[in-house]
């Protein structure tokens, strides 16, 4: 619409016929315009609500995307939190486990150890107490050992040990050694169609042996006697009852523990299914 200038009046103020229609038509028109205007702000009012209703909407639909794509990475962190922490405490409760048994073990393992340890030292007693009660026996015993120490030794010549209570003894008995040990030479040359013919010099040593041995001998190569690895054959009663010992322990376990054997098995069955998962 168009403003128009309002009509000039006359002396007397008023409007003169000839403006008088047009004026009217200025009213009307200033009236519709008025409600164009307010049509035309209505419009934009409800537009600026749609759009800005629209934004809510689409507002709201991203938070809402968000929220629940943050509460599941949420959900599976913390689930992955927690299965870590689920794993690593099962770990620590296995390693914690573990230690226990092996404490235990130990502890067994040292109990038994005792044992055995009393055992030896209790044997070692018999043959002390068994030495002084049967001598003839001991004497003959004696020559058995220093034979045996020269059958393996195989030395020209050798050098008898003995302990201090013994010494007398054993060198009483160095020529009955002797003779017994050519004559079995002798008679196991023979079987192989030779000769034996070897002069052996066997003499005795001054110096006794340990305490700890109690009774026997040791056979030594006298060509090594100044040498940190000289050859020694150790026939005493300690080194003896070592040696038995050595070999009946694993005989001895099974006897006094027989858990021991059942561990075993209960081991081998659980490589084997171990094993068995592996080769699935």
């Amino acid at each position: 619409f168009v403003l128009q200038r309002p009509p000039a009046r006359n002396k007397t103020g008023s409007i003169p016929p000839q403006h008088r229609r047009s004026t009217t038509m200025t009213s009307i028109d200033s009236g519709e315009a008025q409600k164009q205007i307010q049509n035309m702000v209505r419009f934009i009012e409800q537009e600026a609500r749609e759009k800005a209703d629209e934004l809510t909407e689409q507002t709201n639909q991203e938070l809402q995307a968000w929220k629940s794509e943050f509460i599941y990475t949420k959900r599976v962190e913390f689930r992955t939190m927690m299965l870590d922490l689920k794993k690593r405490k099962e770990v620590e409760g296995k390693i914690a486990e573990s230690k226990l048994k092996q404490r235990e073990e130990t502890k067994i393992l040292v109990e038994r150890l005792k044992i055995m340890q009393s055992l030896q030292k209790e044997s070692m007693e018999k043959l002390k107490s068994t030495k002084k009660s049967k001598a003839n026996a001991y004497k003959s015993l004696l020559e058995d050992l220093i034979v045996e120490g020269l059958l393996k030794m195989m030395e020209r010549k050798v050098t008898v040990r003995a302990c201090k209570d013994d010494q007398e003894i054993v060198k009483s008995l160095l020529s009955k050694a002797k003779k017994r040990f050519e004559d079995e030479m002798i008679a196991a040359c023979a079987k192989e169609n030779s000769k034996f013919n070897m002069n052996i010099n066997i003499s005795m040593d001054s110096t006794p042996l340990p305490d700890r041995c109690i009774g026997g001998v040791w056979i030594q190569s006298s060509a090594y006697l100044s040498r940190p690895d000289a050859i020694i054959v150790r026939n005493s009663f300690d080194a003896r009852n070592e040696a038995v010992m050595q070999m009946l322990t694993p005989m001895m376990r099974e006897i006094m523990f027989p858990e021991d054997e059942e561990r075993r098995k209960e081991i081998e069955i659980s490589r084997k299914a171990a094993l068995e998962k592996l080769e699935h």
